[in-house]
Parts: structure tokens; C-alpha cells; sequence
């Protein structure tokens, strides 16, 4: 399903999705507030609606169910949760890198990274930008990161030329570069070694949920992790220790996490028909 939709559209698409709406509230007055949240949107219901309505209603016969369903998801659930604390601990700890390497330098830019996320919406704005994050964000990416991108360019590449060049995009939209990048492979190894797109989803849904949850609730006291999360400037050298042990155990988490999915993945691939030959004139 997903080899028959052209990503370059769907960059193209979202590109002048997001600059129209920007333009068209510039020119209207839209205070930022409402045009933020025109553009997401934008970025997350219209311009993936139109494409993905597009190519289903040429081809009556697909359905969303043949690539993200309940069915055998139920003995891959505690090792979703296991991998997305190991992502958060792994995230967590390349934040304090980024700051240690930033605050010498840059006082004023990591004094910025840890000033606490602002709410200036209202309580509406809150709840969308919570349904957003939570809900949107994760089946909208995960359609199309592992679906449209990883599909389309591991079937004009290779498995894991989709695998890399999918995760490094979604890379790219993040502020964890590298936690995203890696987020984005483990996601892409569990679409591939199961052909259900409802995993990553879910993946992605919880690991967002408990980011969502650090905005509201003191989560740093409730799962006593403040031994090394970096709040305040003074943390970035006093919890210096306890990060490196951190991001050493959670790198080593990872590389086996991906290791372990990784493992038979060209005969699960093949089993499930997701990543099949393009023709070399069909650009990704």
C-alpha cells in the first residue's frame, strides 16, 4: 500500500501546506497563538488527510486495518513500555550533553533549553496542543516515517538505507537530534519485523504521553529520577556523574534493543510484503 504513494508529494505537499497557512494568517493579523495552531493543523490533519484520502480513494481495496491492527499486539506491550524508559533515559541524558557542551560557550541559549514550557494559549490551547502531542502527532508521523518514507526509499534503496534516511528525517524535526534518530530506527525495526504499524504507534503515543505528563506533574519525584535529570544550570556539572552512567547504560540498551529486532529481520520483511522493488524510474 504504502510503495504506491510518492513521499516527494508528500514533502511537497506539507511544505506549501505549512507556508500557505503561515502567509494566510500573517496577512489576516492572527495573533501567534491561533496561527501556531493553524499550522499545526495544517501540518498534522490537512495536508495528510488530502494525500493519504487521495491514494485511498483510487484504490478502494485499502484500508488503514492492513497495516495497523490490534491483532498480535497484546506480547509486544511490556516490550514497548521497557523501550520507550529506555529512550526517555537515554534522551534525557543526551539533553545534559547538549547543555554541557552548550553552557560554556552559550550560558544564555541553555539557560533558554531549561526555562520551563509556557503555556500562553489558555486552557484551550492546552488541550490541543495535548491532543497533538499525544494522539496526532504519533499516528500522523508513524504514517508517515515508517509508512510513505521508510516504505518508499528501503524499496529504492536498500532495508536499511529506508531505515536511516526515514529515522534521519524524523530526526530532523526534532530538538533530540539523536535520541529522535535512534527513536525513529527502533520505530521502523518494529513496523518491519511485524507489519503493523499500530506497535511504533503505540510507541510513539507513550513516549509522548509521559513527555506530556512532565509538563503537569512533578515526575522527576514520582519515579525518583531527580538524582539526574538537569533542572537548573548548577545541575549540568552536579549531576555530570550520574548522566554519563546514564547515557552509557541506556546507549547500551539501545544498541541491543535494535540488535535484538534486527535480528531475521530480511525474512520477516519478506513474510510481510512490506518492502518490495520500485522501478528505476519510480522516484521515491
Amino acid at each position: 500500500m504504502f510503495a504506491e504513494m510518492k513521499s516527494r508529494y508528500l514533502i511537497l505537499f506539507t511544505i506549501l501546506g505549512v507556508l500557505a497557512t503561515l502567509i494566510i494568517f500573517m496577512l489576516i493579523g492572527a495573533d501567534a497563538v491561533t496561527t501556531e495552531i493553524a499550522v499545526q493543523i495544517a501540518f498534522y490533519i490537512v495536508v495528510p488527510y488530502f494525500f493519504f484520502h487521495y491514494y485511498w480513494g483510487k484504490n478502494p481495496d485499502w484500508s488503514p486495518s492492513e497495516v495497523a491492527t490490534t491483532k498480535g499486539i497484546k506480547p509486544w506491550l511490556p516490550a514497548i513500555v521497557g523501550m520507550v524508559f529506555v529512550s526517555i533515559a537515554f534522551s534525557l541524558a543526551m539533553f545534559w550533553l547538549q547543555l554541557a557542551i552548550l553552557s560554556p560557550a552559550f550560558p544564555w541559549l541553555a539557560e533558554l533549553l531549561l526555562e520551563p514550557v509556557d503555556m500562553q494559549g489558555g486552557s484551550g490551547y492546552e488541550y490541543f496542543m495535548l491532543l497533538t502531542l499525544v494522539i496526532l502527532a504519533p499516528i500522523v508521523e508513524e504514517f508517515v516515517f515508517r509508512g510513505v518514507f521508510l516504505t518508499r526509499f528501503a524499496a529504492k534503496t536498500s532495508m536499511w538505507g529506508g531505515i536511516l534516511i526515514s529515522s534521519l528525517l524524523f530526526g530532523v524535526l526534532h530538538l533530540d537530534f539523536i535520541g529522535a534518530f535512534l527513536f525513529g530506527i527502533i520505530a521502523s525495526l518494529l513496523y518491519l519485523r511485524t507489519g503493523n504499524l499500530l506497535l511504533p504507534i503505540l510507541f510513539h503515543m507513550l513516549n509522548n504521553a509521559l513527555a506530556a505528563l512532565s509538563m503537569y506533574v512533578p515526575v522527576v519525584e514520582v519515579f525518583a529520577i531527580d538524582w539526574f535529570v538537569v533542572t537548573t544550570m548548577a545541575d549540568i556539572e552536579t549531576k555530570a556523574f550520574a548522566n554519563i552512567i546514564i547515557m552509557i547504560i541506556s546507549a547500551l540498551l539501545t544498541a541491543w534493543i535494535i540488535y535484538r529486532l534486527a535480528k531475521g529481520l530480511k525474512q520477516e520483511t519478506k513474510a510481510h510484503g512490506i518492502v518490495e522493488p520500485l522501478a528505476e524510474s519510480d522516484a521515491p
